[in-house]
């Protein structure tokens, strides 16, 4: 299957360099005048804006356009879409690494992301579209979660970022819920189902498998903590909004 040569015949390294290169030129260029680690993170945001953006269009593009068959011989199009995603887990894995090496949560997501696919890719050979559907249900909420994250940095600085942030926050917190907390975890089911029992054996051992699925449960684990956070945080950002509300008019009275 062919596809648009934006993804050139060395997938990897060349998207490897692009991220590279956009993750400079975000933080040289488009984030110049942010100060501190939030111009490091601002340019991480523009390499994950990116790659959400292009990996859901290919994504979609494939389930769509292919059965479902998650012991069938990787096409493609499925190949190229995760070697641009390692390429992209790669660069950002080095960013929290250096910048923010706390953030284990993070860290550890793109360990096992990277560890399904990369075996998937080149151990394999089978069950990309499983790799596929779990990245494009992930990557689904990326674009709209890293406007949300921009704007809550600049927030304090940025009228317009601050407006943002407070009009999209609780559509988001929604969204991200549904996508993380119902479909993926119903997508893990089809592929345990799958998986569990040994219907891809022929082409994928059984050990794998098992690992596979310990991955994605881990991924919904995790997602679930980051759904937790949303929540908390909403609550209390609505809090300290009417809060703040009931003072001004307070104020006004006197």
């Amino acid at each position: 299957m062919e596809i648009p040569a934006v993804f050139g015949s060395h997938v990897f390294p060349s998207s490897l360099l692009f991220f590279a290169v956009l993750y400079i030129s975000g933080y040289f260029f488009v984030f110049k005048n942010w100060k501190g680690t939030s111009r490091f993170e601002a340019a991480s945001c523009l390499n994950s804006f990116v790659h959400g953006i292009v990996a859901v269009i290919f994504c979609s593009y494939d389930i769509m356009t292919n059965p479902w068959k998650l012991d069938a011989p990787n096409t493609d199009i499925e190949n190229k879409i995760m070697d641009f995603s390692l390429a992209y887990f790669a660069i950002d894995f080095i960013h929290y690494l250096v910048i923010n090496p706390s953030d284990y949560l993070f860290i550890l997501h793109h360990i096992a992301t990277s560890t399904y696919m990369s075996s998937c890719r080149y151990y394999t050979g089978h069950g990309g579209l499983s790799s596929i559907c779990l990245m494009c249900t992930g990557e689904a909420t990326s674009p709209f979660q890293n406007v949300w994250t921009l704007a809550r940095m600049a927030r304090g600085e940025s009228p317009l970022a601050n407006k943002i942030y407070t009009g999209m926050s609780p559509i988001f917190t929604v969204y991200f819920t549904i996508m993380r907390c119902i479909v993926g975890p119903y997508l893990a089911w089809q592929l345990g189902s799958f998986y569990i029992p040994g219907k891809a054996d022929k082409v994928i051992p059984r050990k794998l498998a098992y690992f596979w699925m310990f991955i994605v449960i881990l991924a919904i684990v995790g997602s679930c903590v980051w759904v937790y956070k949303l929540w908390i945080g909403l609550i209390r950002f609505n809090a300290k909004k009417k809060a703040a509300n009931r003072a001004a008019k307070m104020q006004k009275t006197e």
